[in-house]
This record gives structure tokens, sequence and C-alpha cells, in this order.
């Protein structure tokens, strides 16, 4: 796949380059090896079924992993929940289906600590030598704090920055709009307007993704992660789970326990 991002008067106009150089390079290095030294950006692959078959090492770090063959054959739902996994997944058909691309999206992604961040995506879908779409590659990058989201409302960054930091804590939206110093009203249009959620769904989705990967790691007891999430006891969370991943903590980590991956998508 890597033939796909060479420069395209590579291919088509051979006296402008000389095709034979790039055939000779060591695939990857123009991938791999290029993207793990541009800070803050990370790319990955996926076959038509949205499996895992390339990307950045920085990628896979993004995901918790320690090298890129932990990816490779997986999905989204071998790291994240399904709420998550889900709408990562509605883009991958789309792209897939009608072949246009999906540029600069703002979507809510995890980071390897556990909590989340925003983030802008880009998708393209792959063609073999016969045109027909193969899979798709994407990139993710982090938004910056001086970028357009953050820029023209700086208490946005200010506010997430909190949640990050104290999730884990007994915290309300309250608490998050003192940390930016506005009120509770203007903090809900904000996250409304820039991102498309309430600040309250942002700090369950937040706490869920933790929840989630504590229970991929199967160190700790339902009522551990619930304590350490920040939902206080297992019946909140037992009920956020409900909510968002239809499915309750129990059954999560008995279908990690029993079969070492996440539970099947459900379908969209």
């Amino acid at each position: 796949l890597w033939k796909n991002f060479v420069h395209p008067h590579a291919i088509m106009n051979p006296p402008y380059a000389n095709s034979w150089f790039f055939e000779q390079i060591r695939p990857g290095q123009l991938l791999e090896e290029l993207f793990d030294n541009i800070p803050d950006v990370h790319f990955f692959i996926k076959d038509k079924d949205s499996h895992f078959v390339g990307g950045s090492l920085s990628f896979a770090q993004t995901l918790g992993c320690k090298s890129l063959a932990d990816i490779m054959g997986k999905t989204d739902y071998d790291f994240t929940p399904n709420f998550l996994a889900d709408a990562y997944l509605k883009d991958d058909q789309s792209v897939l289906k009608t072949g246009t691309p999906i540029r600069n999206k703002v979507e809510l992604v995890p980071l390897s600590d556990g909590s989340l961040d925003w983030l802008t995506t880009c998708k393209i879908p792959l063609n073999d030598v016969s045109s027909n779409i193969i899979g798709l590659a994407g990139t993710t990058r982090v938004i910056r704090d001086d970028e357009s989201a953050y820029s023209r409302n700086p208490q946005m960054q200010l506010i997430i920055n909190f949640i990050r930091q104290s999730y884990s804590q007994k915290i309300s939206i309250s608490d998050s709009a003192k940390a930016a110093d506005i009120s509770i009203s203007k903090q809900e249009r904000l996250f409304k307007h820039i991102f498309g959620i309430s600040p309250l769904m942002y700090l369950r989705r937040t706490r869920l993704n933790a929840a989630c990967r504590m229970l991929r790691a199967r160190k700790h007891s339902i009522q551990e992660v619930a304590v350490a999430c920040g939902f206080n006891d297992q019946t909140n969370m037992t009920r956020a789970f409900r909510q968002e991943l239809r499915i309750t903590p129990y059954r999560y980590l008995k279908s990690v326990a029993q079969a070492g991956a996440l539970p099947s998508p459900r379908k969209v």
C-alpha cells in the first residue's frame, strides 16, 4: 500500500522523476519512519473491513500498544469503547462506499493515559490497479492551542485540561466552568457550538473511556474501576455503561476475559 503515497508524477510521468528509484525504496520509509518524526501527527491504514493493516508506531502508541504489530488485523473496537468505535466505523463505511474523502473532521479520540482529547482526522480511499476501493488511509492530528478550534475560545482549552486532569475526582460541570472563569450556560454553548455535545457528556465519556481501559487491563474489580474513574460507585458506572455502550460493566469485563478482545461491534 505504500506505493499509493508516492508522488503521482513518479508513477504517471517517469521523465519527471526516476520511477526505478522509487521501486527500490524499502517499503515503510516513506510512511512509518517519516510520520514518526512529525510531532502530533499519526497515520493508519485499514482494509475494506476496517482492520488495521498498517500505520505509524506513534499511532499504535496512542492506542496503548508498544509496537505496530500489536494493532495489525484488529479494529477500533479492540482499543476503544463502542461509543467511539461506532463513529469511526460509520466514517470508514462512508469513505469505502462512496470514495469521498473525509477531511479535517474534529472528533473525540482516546489518549494512552485513558483520557480523551480532540483531534482532526482525515480519511481517503485506497484503490487497486483496477480502481476498486480496497481500503482507506487516514491521519489524526492533535489540535494545538493556537488553532481555530481553540484560538477563538481559549476557555475551551482550560475546561478540557481541567477535565482531563480531574475526571477521576468528584467534579461537576460547575467546577469545569469555574476553571475557565465562565458561566455554566456559556460553557454549555461553547461545547454545543464547537464539538456538538454537552460538557456533561464530555466528562462522562472521558470517564467511560478510562473505565474501559482499566477493565481491559483486568487488574481491578468493577467497584475499584468505578471509584478510580470518578463514578463514585458501581451503580453510577453501570448506568453510564448502559446509556453509552449498551452493555453492563460486568458483561464488558466478561467478554474481555473470555475472548481477550472487546465485544463484537454493534451494527450502525
